[in-house]
């Protein structure tokens, strides 16, 4: 269960961190260039604020970002450890840990991190999907399905859930079940297009391709220009000349 400890403490905690790195010069300079999406400038002027003022948690997270924009993940990690070292209770570190040991390909210390961001923040849906992304990628697909389910239960709404759990179920090949999801997404939200395409996918594989053409046209009609879009004429065109050449079969046979 862990130790629990009691508001007085967090609060305490919370008290004892230092408030000056946010008054200097170099950390406003550093979210300017944050904001202006120039993230080795902002690294500089990070690194630069923490000689001039004594770092707290905020500006190893925020360089911690800044590292993660440019897939120093590394680095990202090492700042986000001296940050967890100063606040035990900061969900938020956690949450970074994760995601940069997922894409540090390092799942199990992302499981791990997520698990104590849930603990510190049950409401927090992301870190929920991320934990079934890490137990997905450690091909522990049951519990990744699990969680989906748990996440589709508690937040009937969140199209995301419904995504990530159709998508497993076409990467095991287990089309019908994906294709359930899909459709219970466009009753969310009709306008959702990809889940047209998700449909037509599904479809597909299922060898039903008139319902496939009829989704892929369905995506197609929201998003005309896309690349997904050249893909999906040059599949549909495929399908009817198949169609075609089975005909022209069965002419041929008396």
């Amino acid at each position: 269960m862990g130790i629990k400890f009691t508001n007085s403490e967090e609060k305490l905690e919370k008290f004892l961190q230092p408030v000056y790195t946010r008054e200097c010069e170099h950390f406003k300079l550093a979210r300017k260039f944050m904001n202006k999406k120039n993230y080795r400038q902002a690294i500089k002027e990070y690194l630069m604020s923490m000689i001039f003022t004594k770092p707290d948690t905020l500006v190893y997270k925020e360089v911690s970002k800044a590292y993660k924009k440019i897939k120093c993940y590394d680095k990202a990690i090492s700042h986000l450890v001296k940050a967890k070292t100063m606040s035990r209770f900061d969900s938020e570190i956690y949450y970074e840990l994760g995601l940069n040991h997922l894409l540090n390909a390092n799942s199990d210390e992302a499981r791990k991190n997520f698990i104590r961001t849930i603990k510190l923040d049950p409401d927090n849906v992301n870190a929920q999907i991320q934990l079934a992304i890490s137990h997905e990628l450690m091909e522990e697909y049951d519990m990744a399905l699990s969680i989906y389910q748990k996440v589709i239960e508690e937040n009937p709404r969140y199209i995301p859930a419904y995504n990530h759990k159709a998508g497993l179920h076409i990467t095991l090949e287990e089309y019908r079940e994906a294709s359930k999801l899909f459709y219970e997404i466009l009753k969310v939200n009709p306008a959702y297009y990809r889940a047209n395409l998700g449909l037509g996918i599904c479809f597909d594989k299922l060898n039903k391709f008139s319902s496939a053409i009829r989704y892929y046209k369905k995506y197609i009609a929201r998003k005309p220009h896309s690349d997904t879009t050249k893909s999906l004429v040059g599949r549909i065109c495929e399908i009817y000349s198949k169609k075609r050449d089975k005909k022209g079969n069965l002419r041929v046979v008396k």
